[in-house]
């Protein structure tokens, strides 16, 4: 694992910030795979700083009916202290609140977001950056120890977000640049010629299949057989 620092998180704690240039690139199932790959590792959190995805995507109310989930977002808005670890799957302490309760308001903060992960129990906190817009994205991407730029490779998102990507890599030079949804129809010679480098995480394409049969079933995608490459692949990378 490379040790590169990009910003200071208090306690031993570490921050893992995943972004993209371009809305719908697989942010919020990359940083999901994510934390339960470092969660081998040691206690690992996952946080939403954006839009709610997650806690109804996947049957968070169905997992949690009988243990109870803790909306650590709603205790840190009121200034409640947290305890250990509470919503734990596959490792995971899972920092998300259901999308139909979360009230629209101002935009997070990137100060808050980043206080916000560094309280949560767990050695790693993985932020899930999809939904924030540009300005808070810039202030917490300073503040995370490790940051994974996901591109989607598909031409017509790719070339009209290359210039936020440019910006985005040349602002944080150790980025891990993953590349989402690679499939046997890439030209892998020009993905490599239009980014420059070769120098990238592959993430295999889970497929739509994939993803609507795990949230029919609440589950993660790669409790089912066909997504376990994806869950490897960030394994193997870490």
């Amino acid at each position: 694992m490379r040790k590169r620092k990009h910003g200071t998180a208090g306690r031993g704690k570490r921050i893992v910030a995943v972004c993209s240039p371009a809305p719908g690139s697989g942010v919020t199932l990359t940083a999901a795979a994510l934390a339960c790959a470092l969660a081998e590792d040691g206690p690992a959190a996952f946080a939403e700083a954006g839009t709610p995805y997650v806690f109804d995507a996947f049957g968070f109310a169905k997992k949690f009916l009988l243990s109870g989930f803790t909306d650590y977002a709603r205790l840190f808005e009121e200034g409640q202290t947290f305890r250990g670890p509470e919503n734990l799957w596959h490792g995971v302490n899972w920092a998300v609140r259901p999308g139909r309760l979360s009230q629209p308001g101002s935009p997070p903060q990137a100060k808050e977001i980043l206080r916000f992960a560094d309280r949560l129990p767990g050695v790693h906190t993985v932020l899930d950056c999809s939904g924030l817009d540009e300005s808070a994205l810039d202030g917490v991407l300073p503040g995370a120890d490790r940051i994974y730029i996901v591109v989607d490779p598909l031409p017509g998102k790719l070339i009209p977000s290359s210039v936020r990507l440019q910006r985005l890599r040349y602002a944080f030079p150790g980025a891990v640049l993953a590349v989402n949804r690679m499939n046997r129809g890439i030209h892998r010679a020009e993905l490599d010629a239009y980014l420059g480098t070769q120098d990238y995480l592959c993430l295999p394409d889970l497929g739509a299949e994939t993803v609507y049969k795990a949230e029919y079933a609440c589950v993660l995608p790669w409790d089912l057989p066909e997504g376990k490459t994806f869950l490897a692949s960030l394994k193997n990378h870490e």
